[in-house]
């Protein structure tokens, strides 16, 4: 993601990517195409700090499991999809942490 892209999910439970410049909308991603028994929530979205990547909530009402799935960007594809503990309940918002330089970056730069 070079900056000029976005990504939204709405109400209609599909994840949109945007071209920031045109305002065209460039993909749509349906809630029902991302992970096997599981639906879209319309308010977790999250884009990796390297662009390839969009996190997003997930619910399976045949278990009442919550999860956070994992999207390649360029394929639509749910490459992963992580469980949340029964116990925590609903997440409401998920984020990536930006990467912590280490000594090795820092010598290297």
């Amino acid at each position: 993601n070079d900056g000029t892209v976005f990504a939204s999910v709405g109400n209609d439970y599909t994840i949109r990517i945007w071209h920031g410049y045109t305002g065209l909308c460039t993909r749509e991603i349906t809630g029902t195409s991302i992970a096997e028994d599981s639906v879209l929530d319309n308010v977790m979205l999250a884009y990796s700090p390297d662009g390839t990547v969009l996190a997003c909530g997930l619910y399976n009402s045949n278990n009442e499991i919550w999860r956070i799935g994992l999207l390649d960007v360029n394929t639509a594809e749910c490459v992963r999809t992580i469980d949340i503990a029964p116990d925590v309940g609903e997440p409401y918002f998920v984020a990536f942490r930006p990467p912590i330089p280490t000594e090795a970056t820092l010598l290297s730069s």
